[in-house]
């Protein structure tokens, strides 16, 4: 036997000397770690799994890791290099073609943006591989490809599920203040999310990392929002619902109330695990009563000095993470 990690999860592989592909126990992800000492295949076995061609490069699909209003959501392999890993988005909803382009274009309109702290702040969203479509039962879709990011494998939809009870309040704020300085930069390029919900929100429990997917809804003012999910519909703040436009306090309303309900809040104006002026802070957040992400984000960073001292690192324990982690 020999210890390797899942390429998705991070959790401890047992592979045996003779597999090529391994299934990680924690989430079900097909990892190909190869022999040890020998290159990876050229190519991906063919083992029955459905395969895509798309921008010229053909992906074997190992499983749906999600499924949203428009799409269903895959982890993906290409199979000429198995190391590279990719997230895979195809239609459902054959009315809905127009909110995967939207994505794609908004995506790339931010890719492309020479507004300062775009160096870092692009790196921070979804990787742009290849648009393409697929002729499935008498209907084209379209496919978008995504690279893969290591560790940023779960929601604060899986957050919820995993803690019932709530996180504690210094992981919630970290989750917060990541998308805070996301936003502060989108917003600087015109541009908002408009649907930040709890599975639009990928977290990395061990960087304390938290980025933002799932752009079919985003904006530039003053457009109308194209599209809201019934599903999560109580996290738009009620002008959105009721004039279908987004500004960057509903962004940020938004995002405090994701953040809220992941500390057990069952209502935006309750504090969860927020303590005293921390939570009034989230409350007045989550109410649409701050224009500017940067500077909520200074706010935040003052009073959880306030509530907790220096800050300090706060591991959020979710499965496929070892439970003594350490991290920045």
């Amino acid at each position: 036997m020999r210890v390797t990690f899942c390429d998705r999860c991070g959790a401890p592989l047992d592979a045996a000397w003779t597999e090529i592909v391994v299934v990680c126990q924690h989430c079900g992800a097909h990892n190909a770690p190869g022999k040890v000492g020998e290159p990876v295949p050229a190519t991906m076995p063919d083992d029955g799994r459905p395969r895509l061609n798309v921008g010229g490069r053909t992906y074997v699909l190992e499983g749906r890791i999600g499924a949203g209003d428009a799409c269903d959501v895959y982890r993906g392999r290409w199979v000429k290099r198995l190391g590279e890993l990719c997230v895979i988005k195809v239609q459902r909803a054959l009315s809905d073609s127009d909110l995967l382009r939207r994505e794609w274009a908004m995506l790339e309109r931010l890719h492309a943006s020479s507004t300062p702290g775009a160096e870092h702040f692009t790196q921070r969203l979804p990787r742009m591989i290849a648009m393409g479509q697929l002729h499935l039962e008498g209907h084209d879709r379209l496919i978008l490809v995504y690279g893969w990011r290591s560790g940023f494998v779960h929601t604060l939809e899986d957050v919820d599920r995993v803690h019932p009870d709530g996180v504690d309040a210094r992981i919630a704020t970290w989750i917060f203040k990541r998308q805070l300085e996301l936003l502060g930069w989108v917003h600087t390029t015109d541009v908002m999310h408009g649907a930040i919900v709890p599975p639009h929100v990928l977290i990395h429990p061990r960087d304390h990392g938290a980025t933002l997917v799932g752009w079919s809804a985003a904006t530039t003012r003053p457009e109308r929002l194209p599209a809201i999910s019934r599903k999560w519909k109580a996290f738009y703040p009620e002008p959105v619902l009721k004039h279908h436009q987004v500004v960057p306090r509903a962004d940020i309303a938004m995002a405090a109330r994701v953040t809220l309900a992941v500390t057990g809040a069952k209502r935006f104006d309750e504090s969860g695990k927020f303590p005293g002026a921390l939570g009034r802070l989230m409350i007045a957040a989550a109410a649409g009563r701050f224009d500017s992400a940067w500077s909520l984000r200074d706010d935040l960073d003052q009073e959880a000095l306030s509530a907790f001292g220096p800050p300090t690192y706060s591991p959020l324990q979710m499965p496929g993470w070892p439970a003594t982690a350490q991290g920045a």
